[in-house]
């Protein structure tokens, strides 16, 4: 049969061809330049000094879910002027208490209204699920002590069929079926133990991931610094421990896209990431170095592809690790903004980063000059007057979105 009198291939054939995305092809020795940006200090906020502490994309990045020093949950659609994506105005949820988690449905996208929702921590208050698109709530979870105040979670993760949220709270996982909201339509894990009982996960669960490999598996971190494995099937029962966890407790765990042995610790206070085996637990197998010296989150992020891990630090400066070699080399130092960069996060089918930044700033002064009646009293004291702390605006509070193109 001659080349040219093959057939065409059919719809079904064009459609398998066209199915699947390329993994972006990102440029890391290259000027990343800025696509579209919003300024926290520009927002309709009451509160001095504003700034995103959080900007999450949904799975097919339409959408980004920002948390905020004012207690107002923010979600921006992406529109694309061409090639170019901007930010739309945002639909802003005042919070009445401080936002403890927020987190995306698994499969939410702005292109399908009914998985369009993200579920909500705050002070005090049940957890919600909230539609992404009006704000109003879809359902609410409560969760109460036993002297039935509400309990606010500090982490959240969906199992991997997205039918349980798993909520983490001091010495206790609670697990919430998605489809029975309500009261007492929970299980609740009790990690921490009685005094008179030995072992068990002490203190605030603040950190929850399941693999992507092994159906059931998850990791949970708390702010006392332990990382504890786990299963669905066996409930509170560890499976594992790591060992060697660094800083002053765990603030985000995520497990390798591709190696299911494979899951990275973020502590705040720390100097660095780390890489466990989790054939063998006794220590880190990679220390991924960041400057991070103060409790706050700093949100780091694994490229869904596996290939690249990028985490933000307190200068402001973006790092990039390729995760697909064995010594996780250090590839790009990326200086994007003048204050702590607390998130960072790929697309998933375009070489773009987005990145949110600021931090809570004081003045440390003890050279304030008194008032002449201050300094007269104080003349005969031989008492050191106390350093005076001012609050301070973010150097940078923007959150923005970086093209790497190659």
């Amino acid at each position: 049969m001659q080349e040219d009198s093959l057939p065409d291939a059919g719809p079904s054939e064009q459609l398998e061809q066209s199915a699947w995305p390329a993994p972006p092809q990102y440029n890391w020795s290259a000027s990343p330049g800025v696509m579209t940006s919003v300024d926290a200090t520009n927002l309709s906020s009451e509160v001095q000094g504003c700034f995103f502490r959080s900007a999450r994309w949904t799975a097919d990045a339409s959408s980004v879910l920002t948390t905020a020093e004012d207690r107002v949950l923010r979600v921006y659609d992406i529109v694309y002027d061409g090639d170019a994506p901007c930010f739309s105005t945002a639909r802003e949820l005042p919070q009445p208490d401080a936002i403890n988690a927020a987190l995306w449905y698994p499969s939410a996208s702005a292109h399908a209204p009914e998985t369009f929702c993200f579920v909500a921590s705050t002070r005090d208050s049940p957890v919600r699920l909230v539609d992404a698109g009006d704000g109003r709530i879809r359902a609410s979870y409560p969760i109460v002590d036993h002297r039935e105040r509400f309990i606010s979670p500090h982490s959240f993760a969906f199992n991997t069929t997205a039918t349980k949220l798993y909520c983490g709270f001091e010495n206790a996982i609670e697990v919430l079926d998605i489809a029975s909201p309500g009261y007492h339509n929970s299980d609740r894990l009790k990690m921490g133990l009685t005094r008179k009982e030995k072992g068990g996960q002490k203190g605030i669960i603040s950190a929850l991931a399941f693999s992507q490999h092994m159906p059931g598996a998850f990791a949970a971190g708390s702010f006392s610094g332990s990382v504890v494995l786990y299963d669905e099937d066996t409930g509170n029962r560890a499976a594992g421990h790591l060992y060697g966890v660094e800083g002053g407790g765990v603030t985000q765990l995520v497990y390798h896209p591709l190696d299911p042995n494979t899951i990275f610790v973020a502590s705040r206070r720390s100097d660095s990431l780390q890489a466990y085996d989790l054939r063998d637990t006794s220590q880190p197998v990679a220390r991924l170095e960041r400057p991070t010296s103060t409790n706050q989150r700093i949100w780091f992020d694994v490229d869904p592809w596996g290939r690249w891990l990028a985490s933000g630090d307190e200068n402001g400066t973006v790092r990039i690790w390729d995760i697909g070699s064995p010594s996780y080399d250090a590839v790009a130092d990326l200086k994007l903004h003048n204050d702590a960069v607390n998130s960072v996060q790929f697309h998933p089918f375009k070489p773009l980063l987005l990145t949110s930044a600021g931090s809570r700033a004081f003045l440390q002064s003890e050279d304030l000059e008194l008032s002449s009646d201050e300094s007269d009293s104080d003349s005969d004291s031989n008492d050191e007057p106390a350093p005076i702390s001012i609050k301070t605006g973010p150097k940078d509070s923007r959150m923005a979105i970086w093209s790497m193109a190659a």
